[in-house]
């Protein structure tokens, strides 16, 4: 059997969802014959998977900064995937589909895009029609991991049978909850500072709580990020007019969340929008309590 090469494109390899997704299904998805190599199309500011990927044997591209544009990102991929022949393109994120789709064509090869969160009142609502066009309707087949997002994709004009469904993966260990009786009550949140995961609400539900339990705590678990700046200053804010700055952090950046749920006796998320979150996979894994909107996966 003749072995086979897929190359995924990737916005970055910080330590986020879609990262870690893909981390772990390269780590779980072994054969003899095929192999695995990742284009990096941005760098990351808050840790990154990259030893874990060398790890696995993997192969990493970075897509050097001075390729600041489309025509210079595509000229790159194409001398790129030239050299490395795959058989499959895989974009995991949804902007990252174009040049999937694009390149691949030029190929003549297979090739996979991903949704990995809703397109409707997101920042993919504010790009070019084109640009809309060729995220979704320039690749072979399409990932999901939440069932709605096929009449989001359906309404764009994709057909049913070019769109699959792959839940996330999470890795199950022996770890529980070691909340502690006498401790003070800590309610916890994860999600990158950005208004679609309306951590506001988060603020609010904790001065109910806090209300009741005078000694109970939130923590905000995230990053800002470089496109929404005013959201951390916001929910400063908010805390500040609350008066609940001894009760409610922002913790930023965290590189082991697990071991800030295992301290926590309530996972609550507030997102307008999800796919399939893994901060709710992880948190079910231990055993904690699970709070979440009415939304997504």
């Amino acid at each position: 059997m003749s072995n086979k090469n897929i190359i995924h494109f990737i916005g970055q390899i910080g330590l986020g969802g879609t990262e870690k997704q893909l981390y772990l299904f390269l780590k779980y998805f072994k054969k003899d014959n095929i192999s695995h190599s990742v284009v990096v199309f941005n760098s990351s500011r808050y840790g990154d998977f990259e030893n874990k990927l060398h790890s696995l044997g993997v192969k990493l591209y970075y897509i050097p900064e001075s390729k600041n544009s489309i025509k210079k990102k595509l000229l790159f991929l194409f001398k790129l995937v030239r050299m490395v022949k795959p058989s499959i393109i895989y974009s995991w994120t949804v902007y990252d589909n174009a040049y999937a789709g694009i390149i691949s064509k030029i190929f003549n090869i297979k090739s996979i895009g991903s949704v990995r969160g809703s397109l409707i009142n997101t920042g993919f609502s504010k790009i070019s029609n084109l640009m809309k066009y060729a995220c979704i309707r320039s690749v072979s087949l399409m990932v999901i991991n939440a069932y709605e997002f096929k009449n989001e994709l359906t309404d764009f004009g994709l057909k049913s049978d070019k769109i699959k469904y792959m839940p996330n993966f999470v890795e199950l260990n022996n770890m529980k909850n070691d909340f502690k009786k006498n401790q003070k009550i800590i309610i916890s949140t994860i999600g990158n500072l950005r208004k679609n995961k309306n951590h506001s609400l988060f603020i609010e539900i904790m001065q109910g709580i806090i209300d009741s339990y005078p000694n109970a705590n939130g923590w905000i678990i995230g990053q800002p990020v470089d496109d929404e700046p005013e959201t951390e200053i916001d929910l400063l804010d908010q805390i500040k007019l609350m008066g609940l700055n001894n009760n409610v952090s922002l913790l930023g950046f965290q590189d082991d969340t697990l071991k800030l749920l295992r301290k926590s006796n309530v996972f609550v998320l507030t997102s307008l929008s999800e796919g399939t979150p893994n901060a709710v996979l992880e948190a079910m894994s231990i055993g904690l309590t699970v709070v979440t909107s009415n939304v997504g996966g």
